[in-house]
């Protein structure tokens, strides 16, 4: 500067002549052109410029020519805050020191927000009066917009740190993010590569620019500039009216001037390398966006982003939370968890339903309160186990519960951590067996019996083959024998089936086994009180009862229309005394022999009833009685 202002033809201006110039001004210009701070000299009544190299850059475009010009003419687009400020200082003769004065400059023909701190010293002339200012200052412009940013992100931090809707988090991020921001709208994005899409989710516009909150294709914008996105470029757009990446591609400038928009700003996000998301600012006029508004926009995407997965990942973690607690509360199986010392220290409603207290109370309470006092080594093993070995163990185990009841549980458990690593306590899920114990019980004495009973039934098949197709019989009669006593012995299974082999009433088994024909012609009928027996007695009974009808259809009071049989029974004395009695048919002898049939009767009653049979052959008609003790034909108690 020192050169120039030597190079220069002063003499036509109002300084004149270098050699005519008076002392104050060649003292102050000397101080001014060796500062190393921003300095410039302001004088005469028009105020003009004069300034050292540190201060050139601080014009822009304007210098050099603001050498020698008036102040008025280079700074017009601040004129009306440095104006009053440099005639108060003229005025009063008084220093003025300013700290972040905002000054609106237009620098690079666009507005600019800029800050500065700057004071304005006096110079005194010979006369004793003011001949000219001294400014020394610099741009505090980023230190401004850092504190701000600053500041916003504090605010931006504590909202979303507390925000639980991503939506919301981000409209409010936006919101406050433009008053920081010369824009006329403000938005953030989502990109979804698949089908070239930028969904904004979050949009603030004063009203100028229209709200674009929604999904749009992406070539809206222009390919040149997705692609340079996609590469992680800022884009930065002074004028699209103006801006080759704009109005290189036909159409493009046209789509901008209908969406109203002339200035932008757009700042990737880039995510595990792919643009995944964008902050963008927009105006309707030109204008030069800065490094700050560039680090603002980046900032608070980032916050944003972050914001967004934390709380998209703690709505999946509540919901999953929700989902697993919901699974727990409504299992049919006890979930119980606890520590190194078993205690208990959670569990669901059906562990308190098993062990008839409020689950609450459980917790806090020792699992060995709960367990036979037999398998305390057991459960004490599986725990040490668990934690020499780690994985899951698989035991039963008794447990009783508050009101005494006693049962089976299934137990699988595994080892619970913490965040580093250290077993901390149990985790198990326990299955109620104990129905399931009982049931197996059943099947296998079920089982037992059946095996039992198909012996016995095999052997009483076998020997009513063997009495049915003994020599000197006629085959077809034999054969029709056989049928009519396998007949009975179904008839009497059908009846024990029907009552689960559990037994059968004394009066269904008459019914069966005298083909039903009571009371339908009064040939007979059975009287007597209700008594259940059990199955081994009823089959033996129920073939006693179809020989006596055979052998009463072929020789006795079945074998005309005119006889009658009757059936009575009675218990007396812990006994049942059950008669047969023929009469009205053909006179009765008695038999030189046994056959099979009256000798089931008195051999099978005698040993399955443990009781005693009398075989009355009356001229008048046959009777059979039949005494038992009710302890050994009556079913045995479930219990």
């Amino acid at each position: 500067m020192g050169e120039r202002i030597r190079a220069r033809d002063w003499s036509d201006t109002p300084f004149g002549p270098p050699a005519d110039w008076p002392q104050s001004l060649r003292s102050t210009l000397s101080t001014c052109l060796r500062s190393s701070i921003p300095t410039a000299i302001y004088w005469g009544e028009e105020l003009r410029l004069l300034y050292n190299d540190a201060w050139a850059p601080i014009p822009g475009p304007r210098h050099p020519g603001a050498l020698g010009a008036p102040a008025r003419e280079i700074w017009p687009d601040i004129w009306e805050v440095l104006g009053p400020q440099l005639a108060h200082v003229r005025e009063t003769r008084e220093g003025l020191a300013v700290n972040e004065q905002m000054l609106p400059m237009q620098r690079y023909g666009a507005p600019e927000e800029t800050y500065w701190d700057y004071s304005l010293t006096p110079i005194v002339g010979e006369d004793g009066l003011v001949v000219g200012i001294l400014n020394q200052g610099q741009e505090v412009t980023n230190r401004v917009f850092q504190r701000r940013r600053e500041q916003l992100l504090l605010d931006l931090d504590s909202m979303l740190r507390v925000a639980d809707h991503a939506g919301k988090a981000m409209q409010q991020a936006v919101e406050r993010l433009a008053p920081q921001l010369p824009a006329e709208r403000v938005g953030y994005g989502v990109i979804d590569d698949a089908v070239e899409t930028i969904t904004v989710e979050a949009c603030w516009t004063d009203g100028t620019l229209a709200d674009v909150t929604g999904s749009h294709p992406v070539a809206i914008f222009g390919e040149a500039l997705h692609r340079s996105l996609r590469e992680g470029e800022v884009i930065s757009v002074f004028d699209c009216a103006e801006d080759e990446r704009i109005t290189g591609e036909p159409g493009l400038r046209d789509r901008y001037r209908a969406m109203g928009l002339r200035s932008g700003l757009v700042v990737p996000l880039i995510r595990d390398g792919r643009y995944s998301a964008a902050m963008f600012a927009h105006s309707a006029e030109p204008h030069r966006w800065t490094d700050n508004q560039v680090a603002l926009l980046q900032t608070v995407g980032e916050r944003i982003w972050q914001a967004a997965a934390r709380i998209r990942t703690e709505a999946r973690l509540r919901e999953s939370e929700r989902h697993h607690r919901l699974i727990v509360e409504t299992a049919q199986d006890i979930v119980f968890s606890t520590d190194l010392e078993q205690i208990v220290t959670a569990c669901n409603p059906a562990a308190g339903a098993a062990l008839c207290l409020p689950h609450e109370e459980i917790v806090g309470r020792a699992v060995v309160e709960f367990l036979d006092p037999a398998d305390l080594d057991y459960a004490a093993g599986m725990l040490r186990q668990k934690i020499d070995d780690g994985g899951t163990t698989r035991y039963e185990i008794t447990v009783i519960s508050a009101g005494g009841e006693r049962m089976r549980w299934e137990i699988n458990s595994t080892l619970a951590y913490d965040l580093e690593g250290q077993v901390i306590g149990i985790h198990a899920i326990a299955r109620d067996m104990t129905e399931r114990h009982a049931f197996d019980q059943r099947q296998k004495l079920l089982i037992n019996e059946l095996n039992h009973r198909v012996k016995n039934t095999l052997a009483l098949v076998q020997s009513l083959a063997m009495q049915s197709f003994k020599p000197g019989v006629d085959p077809d009669a034999a054969r029709e024998i056989f049928q009519t006593r396998l007949g009975a012995l179904a008839a009497a299974h059908d009846l024990l089936t029907r009552e689960h082999w559990e037994g059968a009433t004394l009066g269904e088994l008459i019914a069966a086994a005298t083909d039903n024909h009571i009371g339908d012609d009064g040939q007979i009928e059975a009287t007597g009180p209700a008594l259940r027996i059990a199955p081994r007695a009823a089959v033996s009974l129920a073939m006693a009862l179809h020989e006596l009808c055979t052998n009463a259809a072929k020789y006795g009071a079945l074998s005309g229309a005119e006889g009658r049989i009757s059936i009575a029974w009675q218990v007396e004395d812990g006994m049942l005394r059950l008669g047969w009695r023929e009469q009205g048919g053909p006179e009765v002898s008695q038999p030189d022999s046994r056959g099979f049939g009256l000798g089931m009767i008195e051999r099978a009653l005698a040993s399955d009833l443990a009781g005693e049979v009398v075989m009355d052959f009356d001229p008048a008609g046959l009777r059979c009685h039949i005494e038992a003790p009710l302890d050994a034909i009556a079913p045995e108690t479930k219990s």
